[in-house]
């Protein structure tokens, strides 16, 4: 775990990192792939990430997990990476949403189950962590999210959340745990003792610490 004296420090560490793994992915492999959380915590990250010089062309953005509204909603994880990643340096990055049909949850699973297939091995990913240990969205004591930490047989699951929006997409455990850079960001000492004693309680997050390259975290929220 490396540990910031503030949130801001901590934004700016991460964004440099995440940039530094993209332009290595980019001139190894001529593009790179990068699996975003949605949420407030990380919005700031994503600010300073559109500024930064890279060709974000070569780039496609996707997300560890949304919520089953319209692209339009405040509470859609896809409106929030176009209004914080998608401006300054990378206004032209091609972020893809995971809801393409908000009229019918299975059939929309369906469609992004072949569209997100540029993502099956991402190169970076970020994740965060809810107060009951959550990650992506992959719940406690929800059957459909279990499956999902699991399933290696289909990149993405349906899940349920215990708050509203209830209907949740997510990328299955297996896909997240394989990006190359995998990294966590959390703030405030109640998360972190979540995490530490998440094995114990056997939340979801706990099933995602062996493979974490770093975990960013602040005590200030």
């Amino acid at each position: 775990m490396i540990e910031f004296a503030s949130k801001s420090e901590l934004e700016v560490a991460l964004c440099q990192q995440i940039a530094q793994d993209l332009k290595v992915a980019i001139e190894r492999k001529g593009l790179a792939t990068l699996l975003l959380s949605g949420g407030s915590t990380p919005s700031g990250v994503y600010r300073l990430l559109s500024e930064e010089n890279l060709d974000w062309t070569k780039v496609s953005v996707g997300l560890v997990d949304e919520r089953f509204v319209p692209a339009d909603s405040p509470f859609s994880n896809f409106k929030l990476l176009q209004e914080t990643l998608g401006q300054n340096a990378a206004k032209n990055v091609a972020i893809h949403p995971m809801v393409l049909n908000s009229k019918d949850y299975d059939q929309n699973l369906k469609e992004i189950e072949e569209t997100y297939r540029i993502f099956t091995d991402p190169d970076v990913c970020l994740l965060g962590m809810g107060p009951d240990g959550h990650t992506a969205s992959i719940f406690p004591n929800d059957t459909a999210s279990q499956n999902a930490n699991s399933n290696e047989s289909t990149l993405l699951s349906n899940t349920n959340a215990p708050s509203e929006p209830n209907l949740r997409i997510t990328f299955n455990g297996p896909v997240l745990r394989r990006a190359t850079h995998l990294y966590l960001m959390i703030t405030g000492d109640q998360k972190k003792a979540i995490f530490e004693a998440s094995e114990q309680q056997q939340l979801p997050i706990a099933a995602f610490k062996e493979a974490l390259t770093h975990t960013f975290y602040t005590s200030a929220s």
